[in-house]
């Protein structure tokens, strides 16, 4: 059953289309404000977020550029009042996959989900942030607190893997299916050695690697709320 958060600071308006939801087998949280949102987000996977744009302690639009600068992938439906082509081309563009405008029919809400949950979970951002590794996806460049770091072809594909699916674990098998071609002969070897020259580059001998093995869950890339 898909998982969404709504970010709604209506209480009463939250808990209708909540309970709406539910009633398509959905599994649905709530969240009152813009800080209990990204709190949320930071801890937990979502596989679709519906979000107000107007949340009392900051707006939709901040919450939105946050999770997706943090590489955040759910689909982002901004369910709000605001509804000038300004305030929809606005919303769009920081990272949302629809907009939907209130008053609206519960039986939209629910088309327009089912379409979101369609579509392929990658999100094509330009550019990734994790921690003070920055990867430009239009120039295959990756930087570590502004210095460039040269990437083999391979290792620039694992890290923007990484980069676009922070804090979970993949498998080498996980990390060998997502990358290589389904034909190709690569063993999961190859993949514990681009892993290893990818930590090399990414960080000094005396730093703390982001990308993390866990015994019996594979790597990850680490970053902090």
């Amino acid at each position: 059953m898909p998982k969404i958060l709504i970010v709604e600071d209506d209480i009463p308006l939250a808990e209708k289309v909540q309970e709406f939801l539910l009633q398509d087998e959905h599994v649905v949280e709530l969240a009152h404000s813009g800080a209990d949102a990204i709190q949320m987000l930071n801890c937990f996977n979502y596989d679709l977020i519906i979000l107000d744009w107007s949340l009392g302690d900051t707006t939709g639009l901040t919450v939105c550029q946050h999770y997706r600068g943090k590489g955040g992938l759910a689909p982002i439906i901004f369910l709000t009042g605001r509804d000038s082509v300004e305030n929809k081309e606005e919303g769009l563009n920081s990272g949302a996959d629809d907009y939907l405008t209130k008053p609206f029919h519960p039986r939209e809400l629910s088309a327009r989900i089912k379409a979101c949950l369609r579509r392929p979970r990658i999100l094509q951002l330009e550019t990734l942030v994790a921690g003070d590794l920055r990867l430009e996806r239009n120039l295959r460049k990756l930087t570590k607190g502004g210095e460039a770091i040269h990437l083999r072809p391979k290792e620039y594909a694992l890290i923007e893997f990484l980069m676009r699916h922070p804090n979970q674990y993949f498998s080498s098998k996980d990390l060998l299916d997502s990358i290589w071609a389904s034909d190709s002969e690569t063993s999961e070897d190859t993949i514990r050695t681009s892993i290893k020259t990818l930590r090399r580059k990414i960080s000094a001998d005396h730093e703390d690697c982001p990308i993390k093995t866990t015994h019996g869950f594979g790597y990850k890339l680490e970053v902090e709320a």
